[in-house]
């Protein structure tokens, strides 16, 4: 994980720069809608169609319609497989609220005589975060609550520094989950999202992304450390905490 942590820091470093470039990162700048973002990887905000999916610590609300003594909440245990009453254990890991209330509604045709209507309804979004970096009134590590967009998660950390954010380069990185070594980096211009309404400058996000707001002057290298390295001491605290 820490070394994960070095190489998100060299990727931040590194696009922070004008001209880095570093082998196994897409940089793309100033998308336009369409295929573009998906030969980054990324899909414009209003594609959004994709359905949380639930990890350990979330909290979800199940409820039965017609059957109010079935109405539960429930916390998602470390094993991703928690107690649902009448049907004992269900794995829940892994799967989006939609396919776990279709999951219980088929054990629960068992216990009751018509086919139950279930709702599952998250109430809390502990398992996955975000980080978001850089020139914003609040950096550091928040909630991924399912569908949010870079635009949202800049606002979650108390919107970004106006004497300060270079909002026209704006940076998401993603790193990739099946090999660390790599990434996707895209620029996004948010300063003509919020003053010409272009929604093709905000993505949605996914668990992990960093989002990257930088400075509207860096004037050297160690300028650029010096911003980001509180923010990054921020990451190797809370990893510390999760892995000691």
């Amino acid at each position: 994980m820490k070394k994960s942590l070095v190489f998100i820091v060299f990727i931040i470093f590194c696009t922070a720069l004008a001209g880095c470039a570093m082998p196994g990162i897409k940089s793309v700048k100033n998308p336009k809608p369409g295929t573009i973002f998906r030969e980054a990887g990324f899909e414009p905000a209003g594609d959004i169609t994709e359905e949380y999916k639930l990890g350990p610590a979330d909290v979800v609300e199940v409820r039965v319609w017609g059957y109010e003594d079935l109405k539960q909440v429930i916390a998602v245990p470390p094993n991703g497989v928690p107690t649902v009453y009448p049907i004992g254990k269900v794995k829940a890991s892994d799967l989006t609220p939609t396919e776990l209330q279709e999951k219980i509604a088929e054990r629960l045709s068992k216990f009751v005589k018509e086919i139950p209507s279930v709702t599952v309804t998250v109430l809390e979004y502990n398992y996955y975060r975000i980080y978001v970096l850089g020139a914003v009134n609040k950096p550091g590590l928040y909630q991924f609550k399912g569908r949010m967009t870079a635009l949202e998660a800049i606002a979650l950390a108390g919107n970004y520094d106006d004497s300060r954010a270079a909002l026209k380069r704006v940076q998401v990185v993603r790193v990739d989950k099946d090999d660390p070594t790599t990434a996707q980096v895209i620029t996004l211009d948010i300063k003509r999202l919020i003053h010409s309404g272009d929604v093709s400058q905000d993505i949605k996000l996914y668990p992990n992304d960093i989002v990257f707001v930088p400075s509207s002057f860096v004037a050297s290298v160690n300028k650029i450390i010096s911003e980001i390295m509180p923010s990054i001491q921020t990451i190797f605290y809370v990893d510390r905490l999760v892995n000691d």
